[in-house]
């Protein structure tokens, strides 16, 4: 999320003039509908894995999520944007419930099986990081955005392979 592509949306939105307020409001709405529902999904998908799959999935997820952040930058502003909290609401569900940081969300539910405590964690991040966001601005690009895509990438990376080569004992 730090190094991510919504908190650059909504860095821009924000420095687009939108009241911070209520783009605060949108981001928590969004993000606890978006972690919730895939804590749902999770709690659904629980019963069709094995324990050493979950180990798999959770690893999957972490190197997808690794690529992901490493690999795709945030598209370039769009030429006429919108300054509808709606629009961003839409695209800001669909970014945490469908890329990468979803996959993510969805994965450590099913291993847990602890599926609310993963969605309240996880929104809470994802409230934190576009909040910060929101309330940076223009000041958001002055964050060295590419060394953090590589250091929060490698460490995506890093720990799906440490649960590959050695699972938890509680996934075997």
């Amino acid at each position: 999320m730090l190094a991510g592509r919504e908190a650059v949306r909504v860095a821009r939105f924000s420095a687009a003039g939108a009241s911070a307020p209520a783009l605060l409001v949108l981001i928590t709405l969004v993000s606890i509908g978006a972690c919730a529902l895939a804590a749902w999904l999770a709690g659904e998908f629980a019963p069709l894995f094995t324990p050493r799959q979950q180990s798999w999935f959770v690893a999957a997820a972490l190197v997808f999520a690794g690529l992901e952040v490493i690999f795709l930058d945030a598209p370039p502003a769009p030429k006429e944007p919108t300054r509808s909290l709606g629009a961003l609401g839409i695209v800001l569900f669909a970014g945490v419930l469908a890329d990468a940081s979803g996959l993510v969300i969805l994965s450590l539910a099913v291993a847990t099986a602890e599926p609310v405590l993963v969605a309240i964690g996880a929104a809470l991040a994802v409230i934190i990081v576009t909040g910060f966001a929101a309330l940076a601005g223009e000041d958001w690009y002055k964050l060295p955005r590419v060394p953090l895509r590589f250091a929060v990438g490698g460490v995506l990376l890093a720990a799906g392979a440490i649960i590959v080569f050695f699972p938890p004992a509680a996934l075997q």
